[in-house]
């Protein structure tokens, strides 16, 4: 199994242990992640260190995967529907 593969299936194993609430939270937070990450990324000068961009490239990539295998698993789940009162009015 590759490094990759091995980070995904962790990712998947941690989406399918989490609460569907704390799913949710985690994606929309994961959002804000991605945003800075990318935002550090387009921040590194030209000829920056190749270690850093290394760095801020696995950031972006790692907080992308996170983010589409939770929706990925959010989207498995049963959506929970409330109950509305009819009114006969």
């Amino acid at each position: 199994m590759t490094p990759l593969s091995r980070v995904i299936t962790q990712i998947q194993r941690d989406a399918a242990e989490t609460a569907t609430h704390d799913l949710r939270a985690d994606i929309e937070i994961g959002f804000e992640v991605l945003d800075a990450a990318i935002a550090r990324l387009h921040a590194l000068r030209p000829g920056a260190d190749v270690i850093e961009l290394i760095s801020a490239n696995a950031e972006v990539l790692e907080t992308a995967f996170t983010i589409a295998l939770y929706a990925r698993e959010l989207g498995k789940r049963p959506v929970d529907v409330i109950p509305v009162p009819l009114s006969s009015n």
